[in-house]
């Protein structure tokens, strides 16, 4: 089960318990483990900064007297520029100025559980879609493990399976179909009955080919209505 650290920094206790057991109900729906922690103060959770967590709910009025969760997240983007930023608030007026620091989303008071997972969902797939997965490809000098990340396609070349990277090519063995299984769920599509493909790295669409990186790539004409299709739905994702 993937793990992820989250942070709450919320002065209601009764909030950053509900977080706690929306979060707890989503990684038991999805099958993830979140490992949350919470704040009261914005100035704690800034101090105790290590560039640890996963995602931050950070609430927006954190008390008088007391740093806002705007200019936490100011402070928080001068160290960590990568992390998911959720602004927790019952203000939206103050949504253009979560732009300034790439919010991903804001979480409205009152907040409900099947308008959180929805957020969560887009957080996911960010996140699965920057670790990537581990894929093992073996050749004759031993086994080499890959992110899923950076595989571009996969073909098959006579009995050989090719693994395309944008640093090497890998020559290895075993079906396509296989892969392509263990890809599920990774953005790889099948472009042909020779050719998965990476949606990430698709650069430009021309008649019946697609770009790859800088190769040109044939879709075949059994496969071109589901690629396409899948095309779209990550393209529009």
């Amino acid at each position: 089960m993937k793990q992820f650290r989250v942070a709450i920094i919320e002065d209601d206790t009764e909030y950053s318990s509900f977080l706690e057991s929306c979060l707890e109900k989503y990684g038991n729906e999805k099958g993830f483990d979140f490992n949350a922690k919470i704040y009261t103060k914005a100035e704690s959770f800034l101090d105790d900064y290590k560039k640890a967590f996963d995602i931050v709910f950070m609430d927006v009025d954190l008390g008088k007297g007391f740093l806002n969760g705007m200019e936490a997240a100011k402070k928080l983007r001068r160290i960590d520029d990568t992390v998911l930023l959720f602004f927790v608030t019952n203000m939206p007026q103050y949504a253009p100025e979560g732009y300034g620091v790439d919010a991903l989303d804001y979480c409205l008071k009152p907040i409900s559980y099947s308008n959180l997972s929805v957020k969560l969902d887009k957080a996911m797939r960010l996140l699965e879609g920057r670790t990537g997965q581990p894929v093992k490809v073996k050749d004759k000098r031993g086994t080499h493990i890959l992110s899923s990340n950076d595989i571009m396609y996969i073909e098959v070349m006579g009995h050989d399976l090719m693994f395309h990277t944008a640093d090497e090519i890998i020559d290895s063995y075993g079906g396509l179909s296989e892969r392509e299984t263990e890809l599920a769920g990774s953005n790889f599509a099948r472009c042909s009955a020779s050719v998965l493909v990476n949606l990430a790295y698709v650069k430009g669409l021309y008649g019946d080919e697609i770009k790859v990186g800088r190769d040109m790539i044939k879709i075949g004409r059994s496969k071109k209505k589901a690629f396409l299709e899948q095309l779209n739905m990550y393209l529009g994702g």
